[in-house]
């Protein structure tokens, strides 16, 4: 069971990336706006710097739940850790909607 719900928020989060990613490219091609989460990728930062960044950030997520399910075996933790993607997917919502607003 753990296994499927740490491939469901991984998606989750991924496809909620996209959306960003996407309407983060949109606002900059458009000049309305710049990047607001600079770090590694700059203020007009490419879709592929975009996608580097958050797999990196996202893989941050996942580890502690793989951490504690494969290395420590705490049920209650490996499922408090699947908390983390879903948050980060959310930010990518709450993102992408504002870029979306700008434009």
């Amino acid at each position: 069971m753990f296994i499927l719900l740490l491939i469901i928020s991984v998606v989750f989060c991924v496809v909620c990336g996209v959306y960003d990613v996407m309407m983060t490219q949109k606002g900059l091609k458009a000049g309305v706006a710049v990047e607001s989460n600079t770090w590694l990728i700059g203020d007009k930062p490419s879709a592929k710097a975009l996608y580097l960044r958050d797999a990196l950030l996202l893989l941050f997520c996942i580890t502690p739940a793989l951490f504690f399910a494969f290395v420590f075996h705490n049920v209650p933790l490996q499922y408090a850790g699947l908390v983390s993607p879903v948050v980060y997917g959310v930010k990518h919502i709450l993102g992408g909607l504002a870029w979306r607003a700008l434009l």
